[in-house]
Parts: structure tokens; sequence; C-alpha cells
């Protein structure tokens, strides 16, 4: 599977292990990525303004800070420097899970109401967020190709 690759959802399927290993590298700013470059395929679906998509480019270049921060900041700031912007990045880290978890949510409530049954299971969202909803939607995308592809058959 490519990072290309749309499935039928209009998600683009990619590998988990790839989605687990691109937001541990970066830590965190490929969650955002994440929302903002799939965010013309939710549009799809909601129809409304569920997810807070100008948030996810606030956040995006927010955690791209704090990335670089990580790396560079303790070389050019004084150990008061350091604290402050310790401090700064901790208040913006929770902000950052708070617009996860409720665009995560909301992304499971989008998706559920589009195919009229439940499809995730609360508690594992909690744990993978992200993760575990691009597996969903990786096997959801399969079940859909595999049912195009039967449909000829089927009518026959």
């Amino acid at each position: 599977m490519t990072e290309t690759e749309q499935t039928a959802t209009g998600f683009k399927q990619v590998h988990v292990a790839l989605v687990v290993l691109f937001s541990i590298l970066t830590l965190g700013v490929y969650l955002a990525y994440w929302f903002l470059s799939r965010r013309h395929a939710i549009r799809e679906y909601e129809g409304s303004g569920y997810i807070p998509f100008k948030w996810w480019g606030v956040f995006l270049v927010l955690l791209s800070l704090s990335f670089l921060y990580k790396f560079i900041g303790p070389i050019f700031l004084t150990p008061y420097g350091v604290a402050l912007f310790d401090s700064i990045d901790m208040i913006f880290s929770y902000y950052f899970l708070g617009i996860l978890y409720y665009s995560v949510f909301r992304l499971k409530t989008i998706i559920e109401d589009a195919y009229e049954e439940k499809l995730f299971a609360s508690w594992l969202l909690v744990l993978f967020h992200v993760w575990y909803i691009q597996y969903k939607l990786n096997r959801l995308g399969d079940v859909d190709i595999n049912e195009k592809a039967l449909a000829p058959q089927m009518a026959k």
C-alpha cells in the first residue's frame, strides 16, 4: 500500500505501522498532518463543521515548533528560558490532546453515521486514537473494494 492509494471510502489507505512510526518519529506532528491531509474525505462524509481543521493547522505549526525546540532549544536558551518554554510546551500539549480526542471521537461519529452501524470500540479509540481509525478505514476500504468487485458477479 502506498501513501496515495485511495480506498472506496475516499480515505488514503496507509499501513498502520507507518502511521505509528511517523507519529513517533515526528513526536506527534504527523497526527496533525494526518487530519489535515484527510480533510477533503472527512468533509465528504460530514457536510458540516464537526472537526476544527483550522485548529489542526495551528497545531501543525505549534507541534512543528515544539519539535524543533526539543532539538535546538537547550543549545540557545538559558535554564530559565528552557523552563519557560517547557511550561508553554506542556500547556500546548494538553490542548493538543484535547483537540486530538475531540476530533477522533467526532470522526468516529461521522463514519458510524455514514455506515449506519457501530464500527469502533471507544476504549480502543482512547488508547490508539488515529492509529485505530486508520486501521478501521483500511479494513472498510478493503470491504468496499471487495463488495464492488463482487457486485457484477452477484448480478448475474
